[in-house]
């Protein structure tokens, strides 16, 4: 009698795009929300249209993002036993409970912007409740990957950090490129008052995103150090991602998504932005398409990296 195994094994990475691209959105939905409730928290109807576009926006990412992730999974339709098996040691448990809890608070709060006066103050109170979520939802993108202790690129402090930093650059700027086509869609962009007051309101923002960008590249060559630095599972793991997909983090996450648009903001305020309005509008609009497309590739980079083979140490 002849008996067979039979391996059935994936090849390449199991986790591929669509996790990429879950990460990705549903960060910069994360980062809207926070984005718009703390602007309306803060500054108390200053940026109301931000705002508003930031509200709507959110929901919509997070539930794309939510959605790519279960058909990944497989089995979208079983998703409900989620809530019927409680592990509160797992981020994944933790994503797939807060995760859709986000959106429909998130599509209850865009839908508040919409109401009149009287709302306000129902607003700014479920914007409040909201904001822990958002940080245990961005949080939750990073753990995803750090507690995965089998893949020491991913399994580092730094990376849960570089997580909230990423969600809260990615966000914003999403935000800013939607916004500025609509504005251009009503014509708002023809008019130079309005250009003018809306640029000089937008000053907090961008200092706002400027200093983030620049802690978000702190904390990555921190977790860049402690790679470069640590054991020799880390040397491994960092040397076969940098072969595989080295081109691609450093050249598109970093230098596309972090380097250029910070750039870009020192170019635009060295030459005189209150003097160069079209400059400040074209600097904004490309340093946040760059931050966009930058943070889709450093997450792209860094799931397929963190899967690349290493090799089997046999020394005991």
């Amino acid at each position: 009698m002849h008996s067979e195994i039979v391996y059935n094994i994936q090849h390449g990475p199991i986790w591929d795009w669509k996790v990429a691209m879950d990460l990705f959105l549903g960060g910069a939905g994360v980062g809207a929300l926070l984005f718009s409730i703390s602007l309306d928290e803060f500054f108390e109807g200053k940026y109301r249209r931000i705002c508003r576009t930031a509200a709507w926006l959110s929901p919509i990412l997070i539930g794309l993002g939510l959605l790519l992730i279960m058909l990944k999974m497989g089995r979208p339709f079983s998703a409900y036993h989620t809530y019927l098996n409680v592990n509160l040691t797992s981020p994944l448990w933790w994503g797939g409970i807060f995760q859709p809890m986000l959106v429909g608070g998130g599509l209850v709060y865009s839908w508040l912007w919409w109401k009149d006066a009287q709302h306000i103050g129902l607003r700014r109170l479920l914007g409040r409740i909201l904001i822990p979520l958002t940080f245990i939802v961005g949080a939750y993108h990073g753990l995803l990957l750090a507690v995965l202790g089998s893949h020491p690129l991913w399994n580092t402090g730094p990376t849960v950090i570089a997580a909230l930093l990423a969600f809260a650059t990615s966000g914003i700027a999403t935000v800013m490129l939607v916004h500025f086509a609509l504005m251009k869609l009503a014509g708002r962009l023809d008019d130079e008052a309005h250009v003018a007051s809306f640029l000089d309101d937008l000053k907090a923002v961008r200092n706002t995103l400027g200093g983030l960008l620049a802690a978000q590249l702190g904390v990555l060559f921190f977790w860049w150090l402690s790679l470069y630095t640590g054991s020799l599972q880390d040397q491994q793991a960092l040397r076969a991602a940098n072969e595989s997909h080295g081109p691609m983090f450093w050249g598109l996450g970093i230098g596309l998504g972090l380097i250029l648009p910070i750039a870009f903001g020192l170019y635009s305020m060295l030459r005189g932005e209150s003097k160069h309005r079209r400059t400040q509008i074209y600097s904004i609009t490309v340093s946040s398409l760059l931050i966009v497309v930058g943070a889709f590739f450093f997450r792209l980079a860094l799931i397929l990296g963190g899967q690349s083979p290493v090799p089997v140490n046999l020394t005991f």
